[in-house]
């Protein structure tokens, strides 16, 4: 169909206007700081090392490293906002990009409604502009599961390979792939049990395997510099299945919390949130496989792949204990992919329906001013999540987020540094708990003359601090300091005490 590219680029622009405009407006969560603060040494040091406890996969620090380079940042405190929030764009808009993979399996209504609802889900553009590990995750699964695809349907090693490295840079990502791996192989299995006929291409899996094991294992070993970082990426596992289960953690939710996103959600008098039309459509798409009513450029075994894989892992994300908005993404991303069968497979019926090759035209013209509405309304929702209310707690994809008032201590921060006679090199002290100072850390980057501590009292009295960033309850003197008080969290206040030269300074130069 002549169009098809055209109402690809079009999707393609609508993707972009969600995930570029305004990237730096929104503060930075607290993730997304420490991330950044691993990336720094990274980037400063030029060695990496791999933490279990909470950092993921290396994939994330190594691919920021062409941003960096391409702004010309040589430090920490070189990078901004952009270096970082630009890696998550790229790959959304691949994961855009990346749908005509799929389309010798799935045909092209499918693959060009699933990058619609791709370029405008409001998870997914909410995702695709934070510095964290889970859109890339979700790209590299695409990439496994379509060069998968490609491999049994053609016996090709070469597919076998990029399927291989996919799955071995998921790894490399985020431990969850295991999760995301586990759900393909029941995929895998439940096809084979029903079609009957199935077979195990061994020798294209083996050499899947070991290009996974090789990339993963290069990532983790830092290229191998760190040698017992791929060992420790697998021990690692008895900390994630403790917390999978509840134990030593507070992101625990019920067993419908990603469900609710789906479907519908409201905190607080917000508005209402939804992923209700890949849901939808998606269970429409689960419909029309089960019954085999499917376009017949469609491919019955992919479909039925995808439905498998997409239900397991909605179960198994549902089950475990430990949520988080975040993790959302790989499932939903099933229900988009469902989605895009669901509209053909639509089509299809209408093409069926009627004979009369006018009549079957309009009938389906007829079909796509319905959807317009509901995508008309999604975009409009994605609009508001990662505008409007890219900070607001009633968003459910903002989680324990550094609230907005934050913007206005490091603009304080920023104007007293502009009256003082020592600029970046103020003396600045930082008196909280660690979960009560993060994103700090990135946004003093460029003073070097930051000091933190957990306990007042372990604090030098010399030399005096030109400013004291500190909890609510922390005191300084009335006739030496300036308080004022800021939003870091909904429930986390902080307070800044500016000397009061620098106080009068800063009132002077505003005359």
């Amino acid at each position: 169909m002549k169009w098809m590219p055209l109402a690809f680029v079009l999707i393609v622009i609508a993707g972009l206007g969600l995930r570029v405009p305004r990237l730096a407006e929104r503060p930075m969560h607290h993730d997304e700081a420490n991330q950044a603060y691993r990336f720094g040494i990274l980037l400063e040091e030029g060695t990496y090392e791999y933490d279990a406890n909470d950092h993921h996969g290396p994939t994330l620090y190594y691919l920021t490293l062409p941003i960096a380079w391409l702004t010309g940042a040589k430090t920490f405190a070189d990078t901004d906002l952009i270096t970082y929030r630009a890696l998550p764009v790229v790959f959304g808009m691949l994961l855009i990009l990346a749908l005509p993979l799929l389309r010798s399996g799935m045909g092209c209504i499918a693959v060009l409604a699933a990058a619609l609802f791709t370029a405008i889900s409001p998870g997914l553009a909410y995702y695709s502009r934070f510095y964290i590990q889970e859109i890339s995750l979700v790209f590299f699964t695409l990439v496994a599961i379509a060069a998968g695809w490609h491999s049994v349907r053609s016996g090709a090693r070469s597919w076998a390979i990029v399927a291989g490295l996919s799955a071995g840079l998921m790894f490399a990502t985020k431990e969850t792939a295991v999760i995301s791996f586990a759900a393909l192989a029941g995929a895998a299995i439940l096809c084979m049990v029903f079609s009957r006929h199935g077979h195990l291409p061994i020798g294209n899996i083996l050499l899947a395997a070991a290009c996974a094991v090789l990339v993963s294992s290069l990532l983790f070993s830092s290229f191998l510099t760190n040698l017992s970082g791929p060992l420790e990426s697998i021990l690692a596992f008895k900390g994630y299945f403790a917390r999978g289960t509840g134990v030593e953690t507070e992101h625990v939710h019920p067993w419908n919390f990603y469900l609710k996103m789906l479907v519908r959600y409201r905190f607080a008098g917000g508005p209402v949130w939804s992923e209700g039309l890949a849901f939808g459509l998606g269970l429409l798409g689960c419909v029309a496989i089960v019954r085999r009513k499917l376009p017949t450029n469609c491919d019955h075994g992919l479909a039925s792949f995808l439905m498998y894989y997409t239900v397991l892992l909605t179960l198994a994300y549902s089950l475990i204990a430990y949520k988080t908005p975040w993790c959302i993404l790989s499932l939903l991303h099933g229900w988009v992919l469902l989605a895009g069968i669901g509209v053909a497979a639509v089509f299809e019926g209408c093409r069926q329906t009627v004979t009369l090759r006018r009549a079957s035209l309009v009938l389906q013209l007829a079909v796509a001013a319905l959807l317009a509405y509901p995508v008309y309304a999604t975009y409009r929702l994605a609009r508001r999540t990662v505008f409007n209310y890219a900070a607001d707690e009633r968003n459910p994809y903002v989680y324990a987020h550094t609230s907005p008032d934050f913007n206005n201590l490091v603009r304080r921060i920023a104007e007293i540094e502009a009256v003082s006679p020592k600029g970046k090199q103020m003396y600045i002290q930082v008196i909280a708990e660690p979960e009560s100072n993060w994103p700090l850390p990135f946004y003093l980057r460029q003073f070097p003359n930051v000091g933190y501590w957990v306990d007042a009292h372990s604090v030098p009295a010399k030399p005096k601090p030109d400013l004291i960033i500190s909890g609510t309850e922390f005191e300084t003197p009335e006739d030496e300091f300036l308080c004022e008080f800021y939003g870091l969290r909904a429930d986390t206040p902080l307070a800044i005490h500016i000397d009061k030269t620098l106080w009068d300074a800063f009132l002077e130069s505003r005359r």
